[in-house]
């Protein structure tokens, strides 16, 4: 992963999060089994390792969303793909 700038995270997350809701729209019967794991949501591969990438390049700013969290916390009760999606775009949105 690279460092990215304020303005490619904001981008990154807005791309991200409309992918998000998308795939959810086509797999809209999501039922989430408690224990998390990203894996478990049934996206794309790629699409999974970008939100992570995103997420980290918040982390590294000292950005923090409890949702966001729960896309792949064994311990907290899993978010479901379009809360982490709207998460998403807001904390990109604040950017």
């Amino acid at each position: 992963m690279f460092a990215m700038s304020g303005g490619e995270i904001k981008s990154a997350a807005y791309a991200v999060a409309d992918e998000l809701r998308k795939a959810s729209a086509a797999n809209a019967a999501e039922v989430l089994p408690a224990g998390g794991g990203s894996r478990q949501r049934a996206l794309p591969e790629e699409l999974r390792k970008r939100f992570i990438d995103v997420r980290a390049a918040l982390f590294e700013r000292g950005i923090y969303n409890p949702v966001l969290v729960r896309f792949d916390s064994a311990s907290a009760p899993p978010a479901t793909t379009p809360a982490i999606a709207d998460a998403l775009a807001a904390v990109g949105s604040s950017l």
